[in-house]
């Protein structure tokens, strides 16, 4: 069964909306101090809404992931230009133009069979092709999947450290 990568279209929301509410059940369950189970209620016209073919969005990416017709998982990611002050700051990497992967969903019935990774190579493509440098991304660090899956599998390295403290 392989995986066919195109891009999004107006109409794919519905199935969008199915694979985001898969990791919304994963991550809830997972931590759910700190996630919870996104609302189904609306929630495919608003992916809907964010695929608009006729607006120039040469700067974003949306991709669908296939496996027999069926939407398997999808990724969104933009690029980010050079920083007009990068001469200024320490980051070297504020003077390159950079992928930011926003989000890889995969359905999670259909983990571990190739579609996360044929979508960020698709995705990691496109940015070698806009003349990206370098990819980034955030991934919950707690995830017994997410994180093996970047690391181990598709050569990603920590890179900085989010911290985060309650204030009430």
């Amino acid at each position: 069964m392989s995986v066919r990568i195109r891009p999004a279209l107006p109409g794919d929301g519905e199935g969008m909306a199915r694979v985001w509410l898969t990791a919304g059940a994963y991550y809830a369950d997972l931590d759910p101090a700190h996630f919870q189970l996104p609302s189904a209620d609306g929630l495919a016209a608003s992916f809907d809404a964010d695929i608009d073919v006729t607006r120039d969005d040469s700067e974003k990416l949306r991709l669908i992931a296939e496996r027999d017709g069926l939407m398997a998982g999808w990724l969104t990611a933009h690029l980010e230009h050079p920083y007009s002050g990068a001469a200024h700051q320490q980051v070297r990497e504020l003077g390159w133009i950079r992928l930011v992967v926003d989000a890889l969903m995969v359905n999670q019935a259909l983990w571990h069979q190739g579609t996360g990774t044929a979508l960020m190579e698709a995705a990691e493509s496109w940015g070698r092709d806009h003349g990206a440098v370098v990819a980034r991304l955030h991934t919950y660090p707690g995830s017994p999947v997410s994180v093996p899956f970047y690391e181990r599998h598709m050569g990603y390295q920590r890179r900085s450290i989010l911290f985060q403290k309650p204030l009430t």
